[in-house]
């Protein structure tokens, strides 16, 4: 039998999505992003900004976007045409907000499969016309959330995408949750220190696996901001994993283990607690098969969730203990284009207009970003990283305290050594990956970004 990644390679098939691109938009609704209307007011963060108080402060709040009328939506993640039937537990972003002199930075996580670029742009340009590359904007990658990308709607046969699964009524209503959240953490913001460990978490793999391989990233890592009453603001725990416990089976809207974890930490210290996931591409999930019973699986969300908020209270205790950080925070990104005709599946979806239109025209344009908070490098890259990648570019960086957020600002699918492509077990993530020069595209972005914070310099305080 023909794999998926053979198919898009078959002659004919670029000449094909070409000739729908030029002419499908007579024949299929596109879905769009809406263009942003002039505005004329400063926002909240811009003036956060201009407040110029010395000193590092920090803000965090949480809000729900769980759909209010989810049932019918189309589910993200697994095989198409899966229909929403209810919710199981409330789907969440999270944010925290950072200010040291003239320099801001945003970080949201939301309980969500992704989002494109251009989606990010829009939501970047709402939250601040000065400062956009300044806020990022992170996914959990969750396999029970509505189809935030399009990919899952109706389908001929289960196999052939035919509409979009796009809401557009919960693309408006997360908008408006994700707006209030940003402006409900610049309210709560005040002086701040940030203190960091790691450490790593199911070294015998109980919890965890590779799908593929024997590689992982076995690390957590927890940022901890605090105030100056030690009381906690927000608390950053990365770690990589699949939010796909639940499996295709459910079709109930959760967070899955993402949200318990949050929630564990908390309960015991208060703040907001963001989940971050890392390398967790080709193929790193919860260690349990595909044919475990729902009913396990349901129990196995709320252990893996309070084993995995164990650990990061842990690792608060031990941050805490080394005590906080000289305060630094540095941001940049840079665009990355990776050749189109290397991911032909992308360019038929976006042709048959199944996913929001994007200007490809040159390539397939996205963006690595860098930033350091205190000794602390962040990497954000736009997919899912294999353990394999995500470890090479980590090591990349100085010193001991630095952290991978995966689909970071878009999801443009897996992102594999190009070794990857010659071996017939990844044959699934080919398919769904921006092809073999990604790995390379991403490594000199970071690159650029390494020599002294290159690229589109955003502030440096």
């Amino acid at each position: 039998m023909m794999s998926t990644s053979s198919i898009w390679r078959l002659p004919g098939v670029g000449l094909t999505i070409k000739a729908i691109e030029r002419w499908g938009g007579l024949i299929f609704e596109r879905p769009r992003v809406p263009e942003l209307e002039p505005v004329t007011e400063t926002s909240s963060l811009d003036r956060f900004v201009e407040e110029g108080v010395p000193g590092l402060w920090a803000g965090a709040a949480c809000i729900d976007i769980t759909p209010p009328d989810p049932e019918g939506m189309y589910v993200a993640g697994f095989g198409l045409d899966r229909i929403c039937t209810g919710v199981r537990d409330p789907l969440y972003a999270r944010c925290l907000v950072l200010r040291l002199g003239s320099v801001p930075f945003v970080l949201l996580s939301l309980d969500l499969i992704g989002l494109f670029a251009n989606r990010v742009q829009r939501l970047r340009s709402l939250i601040s016309r000065s400062h956009p590359a300044s806020v990022w904007i992170c996914s959990t990658h969750n396999h029970q959330s509505p189809d935030t990308l399009g990919i899952w709607g109706k389908s001929f046969a289960g196999h052939l995408p035919v509409r979009s699964g796009l809401d557009a009524g919960y693309m408006d209503f997360l908008e408006g949750q994700i707006l209030s959240v940003v402006e409900q953490a610049l309210e709560a913001a005040r002086p701040a220190r940030l203190s960091m460990a790691h450490g790593e978490f199911d070294r015998a793999g109980h919890w965890v696996h590779n799908e593929r391989s024997q590689v992982l990233d076995r690390d957590m890592r927890v940022l901890q901001l605090d105030d100056e009453a030690g009381a906690s603001i927000a608390t950053v725990v990365q770690h990589a994993c699949h939010p796909e416990t639940l499996w295709s089976d459910n079709t109930r809207i959760s967070a899955d283990f993402c949200s318990v974890c949050c929630r564990q930490v908390e309960k015991r210290i208060g703040g907001t607690a963001l989940y971050l996931n890392g390398a967790l591409g080709a193929m790193v999930s919860a260690a349990v098969g595909d044919h475990t019973p729902l009913d396990v699986r349901e129990g196995l969300v709320d252990r893996l969730g309070l084993q995995l908020g164990k650990a990061a209270l842990r690792l608060v205790g031990r941050a805490r203990r080394k005590g906080a950080q000289e305060p630094a925070l540095d941001i940049a990104v840079t665009q990355v284009v990776m050749p189109i005709e290397d991911n032909r599946l992308y360019s038929f979806l976006h042709a048959l207009g199944i996913i929001e239109g994007r200007d490809l025209s040159g390539g397939l344009r996205t963006e690595v970003g860098l930033a350091r908070i205190g000794s602390v490098w962040l990497l954000g890259l736009p997919g899912e990283a294999s353990p394999e990648l995500g470890l090479e570019l980590l090591a990349r960086l100085p010193g001991d305290n630095k952290l991978l957020l995966g689909l970071a600002n878009d999801e443009i699918g897996y992102l594999l050594p190009p070794e990857f492509f010659h071996d017939p077990a990844y044959a699934y993530e080919q398919s769904m990956s921006p092809g073999p020069m990604a790995a390379t595209r991403i490594a000199l972005g970071l690159e650029r970004l390494m020599d002294l914070l290159g690229g589109f310099l955003i502030g440096k305080a």
